[in-house]
């Protein structure tokens, strides 16, 4: 074996393997990666993604890494750092603050090791304390940011030097084509899932899913949804797919609201859905409402890909993604009165201009989000770094 073929060796670490866009971009580039033969392996807290990357042979190690308590961070320096030792380790991938730290103190304890760190969005405002604690993601030896307003937010909040600088490149997320094919989505799996949702005949549907969390935008769409229900023509249901943090504050504040304002005819919370694609296709439009900008929007591309017409709120990277009333709709940020409007011209929208907004936004997916142009360029960037 020559020198470089020992050095195709691939850690990623992640706060959990549950389902959203840094875990399933953690296990798409795996597998990507494994393919082209390289050694690869996954530390996390463990989730439901686990059990895929044990379909797909990828080797899990399972720490306590979604921990933000110091002793549990300091014990992970020493755990992470006799992973990497013991498995040969050349390049480690961290997508996450809390075990950024750990991870970058393991490496920096052995010889040769290679750090890359992906950042998923713009962190919230920060006070010194937490803008140090940010910047830990910002000492590897290369940083991707997932969208140009990622890439611009990094070099307005913090200090880089020319050479600083050609650290960080810009690697957008990718959609599987096969997958994400609204013919490759047979009646069964349609017909199981509104058995499942328990979804009426005739109505149409408005999807949104996303984790369940403050910052998301689902307070922004139930109010926009209280102002559709008041006009007896607006006929929907819509579902609210994503994980839900049991008894949380969250959580009571959204009960508390539907209640109030009578909402129960018009909302589904199903939880999170393992078949996402059958999700889009059995819907009419995908909402993503997010008050705070996001780095990316996955579900953007995902909806697009699918063939579904798309309203996401005017901020963060969705601005890169849609160009309003071309390939979607855009909506000023929580503003409800002004998503109520979208949704409406939407499910009036003549069927002429609703195919000619969906062909532009599948054809843009196609040219610029696969999934395959997205894993190349991390491999391209990984043998960049052994060579």
């Amino acid at each position: 074996m020559t020198k470089i073929e020992n050095k195709k060796t691939l850690l990623q670490i992640i706060p959990s393997m549950e389902m959203g866009g840094a875990e399933f971009g953690t296990l798409e580039i795996s597998s990507y990666m494994k393919k082209k033969g390289w050694n690869v392996m996954v530390a996390s807290s463990g989730g439901s993604l686990v059990q895929t990357l044990n379909f797909r042979k990828i080797k899990h190690i399972k720490l306590l890494l979604n921990s933000k308590n110091p002793f549990i961070i300091f014990i992970n320096i020493f755990l992470l750092a006799w992973v990497i030792k013991k498995n040969k380790i050349k390049i480690v991938h961290v997508r996450s603050r809390a075990p950024a730290w750990s991870t970058y103190y393991a490496c920096s304890m052995l010889k040769g090791i290679k750090l890359v760190s992906t950042i998923h969005g713009a962190y919230s405002k920060q006070n010194f304390l937490k803008k140090f604690y940010n910047s830990i993601m910002l000492k590897s030896s290369k940083i991707i940011a997932i969208s140009k307003y990622v890439k611009n937010y990094l070099i307005n909040n913090y200090k880089f030097t020319k050479r600083e600088l050609e650290k960080i490149t810009v690697i957008p997320r990718g959609v599987d084509p096969d997958k994400f094919n609204s013919s490759n989505v047979d009646s069964q799996r349609l017909f199981s899932l509104s058995k499942q949702w328990d979804l009426p005949d005739g109505i149409p549907i408005i999807l949104f899913p996303s984790r369940i969390a403050p910052f998301k935008g689902h307070k922004t769409l139930l109010k926009a949804i209280n102002l559709l229900k008041k006009e007896s023509k607006n006929k929907f249901i819509c579902i609210m797919s994503g994980l839900l943090r049991e008894n949380s504050k969250y959580e009571s504040e959204i009960n508390n609201y539907i209640k109030e304002n009578n909402l129960m005819d018009y909302i589904k919370f199903p939880g999170p859905c393992r078949d996402m694609p059958a999700a889009y296709k059995i819907c009419d439009i995908v909402v993503s409402p997010a008050d705070k900008p996001e780095g990316f929007g996955r579900i953007i591309i995902e909806s697009q890909a699918m063939k579904r017409p798309v309203i996401a709120s005017a901020h963060g990277g969705s601005l890169e993604l849609i160009k309003n009333n071309y390939n979607g709709l855009l909506f000023q940020p929580s503003d409800e009165k002004d998503l109520a409007a979208k949704i409406k011209y939407l499910l009036f929208l003549p069927k002429e201009k609703k195919r000619k907004l969906i062909k532009n936004a599948s054809l843009l997916v196609k040219d610029k989000y696969n999934i395959e142009r997205m894993c190349e360029l991390n491999f391209k960037l990984y043998n960049s770094m052994i060579i």
